[in-house]
This record gives structure tokens, sequence and C-alpha cells, in this order.
């Protein structure tokens, strides 16, 4: 093994210096719990492979913190995680909630109406579909068990495709993920899920037993979410 050598990995950098091609900053909610902010790897690398920068926002419910946030990004991502306390929306919780972090709760469905209110594009994954809706005047079901005829919580892994949805023709959604082919094979991984997708946005994609799994805009804004793991999946 050869010794470090520090200048060999910055001689790359140093010769493109200052001709840095403009990339667009994509903010990445963290996953927060145990007094650690943390994010799997598929978010940051896919958003890096798509041609962004991604920069891992805490939950912070500062508002100078918030909007100054909102001044540095082109896109909010909204990464997956566990349920959303559901007294943020006036209801109680049902017996099947799952763990929750209020702390977390809060600032995503802040900083999500906040960047919504700015045109902002968003993009919410799993949970973060489910904190879109919320935050945007919909509804999520607190546990879909009593009505799922098919299995959305898959043992499989994570990379692996265990069940259809079957996209809106000529959808934003069908545009980008299944542009040659309908239905599309995702993987599952969800207890919870949107019931209504409320004011601002629309169903474009449902399971075979009904269950919403991806929504977009219906005011022509740049705002997806799906109940699957794309960054899974390449």
């Amino acid at each position: 093994m050869n010794p470090f050598d520090l200048s060999s990995h910055l001689i790359h950098t140093y010769d493109a210096y200052p001709a840095v091609e403009a990339h667009p900053v994509i903010g990445i909610t963290g996953n927060y719990g145990e007094q650690t902010c943390k994010l799997a790897d598929g978010y940051y690398k896919q958003v890096v492979a798509a041609g962004g920068i991604p920069v891992v926002l805490p939950p912070l419910t500062d508002r100078d913190a918030l909007l100054t946030t909102l001044d540095h990004i082109d896109g909010l991502l909204l990464s997956g995680g566990a349920d959303v306390n559901p007294l943020f929306v006036g209801e109680e919780p049902s017996p099947r909630l799952g763990g929750i972090n209020s702390e977390r709760d809060l600032s995503e469905l802040l900083l999500t109406r906040l960047a919504f209110n700015r045109q902002l594009p968003i993009f919410g994954i799993c949970r973060g579909m489910q904190v879109l809706a919320m935050a945007l005047d919909g509804k999520v079901k607190q546990d879909i068990t009593d009505v799922a005829t098919i299995k959305h919580s898959q043992d499989a892994d994570r990379g692996t495709a265990t069940h259809s949805v079957t996209l809106t023709p000529d959808s934003l959604l069908q545009t980008i993920f299944a542009p040659h082919e309908n239905p599309l094979y995702v993987n599952s991984f969800h207890h919870q899920a949107v019931s209504e997708p409320g004011p601002h946005l629309q169903t474009v994609a449902l399971s075979s037993d009904g269950i919403i799994e991806g929504v977009e805009s219906s005011e022509l804004k740049p705002v997806v979410g799906v109940q699957w793991h794309p960054e899974c999946m390449g």
C-alpha cells in the first residue's frame, strides 16, 4: 500500500479551480433519533449521481434557521423514517401507530409548507410523501392493515421490487418513472399511507389494493411524492 499523499487527491480540485460548474443544492431531511441526525446513503448518493449537491438538514424549528436554509437550497427532498405524530393534524393515535419523533415532525411540516409557498421543487419519499400531504392539508391513514390486501412492508432486500403500482397516464410521475411501462414494479416499506391528498395534491399512482402510492401537485408546481423508495432501486 502506497503512503497517503493528500496532494495527489487535491490535484484535480486545483486543476479545476475556479472554473466550477454550478449544480443544484438539494436539502435532504435527516432521520433524527437518540440525539443523532443520520441519513441512509442511497439518498445522497443518488442526488450526486443525478447532478445535485446534497445537504443534510437537521430538525430545526428556529425561524431564522428555516428561512435561511430555504434561501440556500434549490430543492427539498423529504426522506423516509418513522411515523408522524397524528396530534399535529388533530387526530388521536391509533393502537397500531409506530414510533414517532415530534421534534422531526414539526420541523419537516414547517419546512415543507414554507418550501411549497416559495415554489421550491419538493420530492417526498415514503414518510416524506406522508409529511408532504399533511403539510399541504391532506390526510394520512395511521395504519393500513385493515384495508390492505397485499404486503406493503416487505422482508426482501431493499432493492427488490415486490408489488406493482399503476400510474396515471401523462402524469409527471409516469413521465419520470415509467415512460414505457405501466404498471411499475416497486419496493415497499410502510404501514401508513396518504388517505386524502388534499387540495394541493392529486393521486397519480395506486397499488392493486387501492393504496395511494404517488401524488403530485394539482397546481402545476414541481411537487411529487412516492410511497416506495426509488433511491434503493437505482
